[in-house]
């Protein structure tokens, strides 16, 4: 029993993880046989059926292209101007007061009523896309890289001023290490929203990507295809959110990240 508990111990998160997926995993397809009705809902087995045909078949790959490079871009960028704001936004009130009641306003408004308008001011190729990514994506690494510098300890911003340490050191030896837990959640979030930015993107204009093959399946009543579609677009999310606690561990090797674990 003790081998038991002490493997456990180790391999806890994975082992609960694999657990939680075969419990989803049944469920969906003990409901997709109750229901018996492949226009309404399709179980697990005929979603990896489908994944299979569009990757041997090779259909898949342009508008995977499209899609990941929407969303590097994106992304990217949304990342860039993110923290650059963030941290302009905690070290100056008058950036925070200037900019903030805009910043809010960004933030309530959805992202379908942003994209028609961004179609039409870029057009209906790559850059709409990208700029939609980015207004999306953007606004959850603004608040949190703020929250962050915010939340450093003065006392250290008082210690290094008292030696005359220069503001630029303070900055990227004080401010910037310290809010980084606050920023990989800003990525966190924000990877998800940029995910909602591609779907939005594909569906007011363009002829490739996951968004605009889930929304063919819905014109065309395919649902195996949409629940692919959609399985893509969750998978991928939790791979970016698993690598960017990664990088988190890397970066902060001093941060405690027991509770995550």
């Amino acid at each position: 029993m003790e081998a038991v508990r002490n493997f456990y111990d180790s391999r806890h998160r994975l082992i609960n993880g694999v657990t939680g997926f075969l419990i989803v995993f049944f469920c969906w397809e003990f409901a997709s046989r109750s229901v018996d009705n492949e226009f309404f809902f399709v179980g697990p087995f005929r979603v990896a059926g489908k994944l299979l045909d569009l990757f041997v078949g090779g259909s898949i790959y342009p508008h995977l292209k499209v899609s990941g490079i929407e969303f590097f871009f994106g992304y990217t960028s949304a990342m860039f101007v993110g923290i650059t704001l963030g941290i302009a936004f905690g070290i100056s009130k008058m950036i925070r007061e200037f900019l903030d009641p805009w910043l809010g306003g960004l933030y309530a408004t959805p992202t379908v009523a942003l994209a028609p308008l961004i179609i039409v001011w870029f057009g209906v190729e790559l850059t709409p896309k990208i700029v939609i990514v980015l207004a999306t994506a953007v606004v959850p690494i603004v608040l949190n890289t703020y929250t962050g510098v915010l939340n450093v300890g003065r006392e250290f911003q008082t210690l290094a001023s008292a030696f005359c340490i220069p503001k630029y050191k303070i900055l990227f030896k004080i401010l910037i290490p310290g809010s980084l837990p606050y920023i990989v959640t800003g990525l966190r979030l924000a990877t998800s929203r940029a995910i909602v930015g591609i779907v939005v993107g594909e569906y007011f204009g363009s002829s490739h990507g996951i968004g605009f093959l889930l929304f063919k399946g819905f014109d065309t009543y395919d649902m195996p295809l949409m629940m692919t579609c959609a399985a893509i677009l969750a998978g991928t999310g939790v791979v970016l959110n698993q690598g960017i606690l990664i990088f988190e561990k890397r970066m902060a090797p001093w941060r405690d990240t027991s509770l995550q674990e």
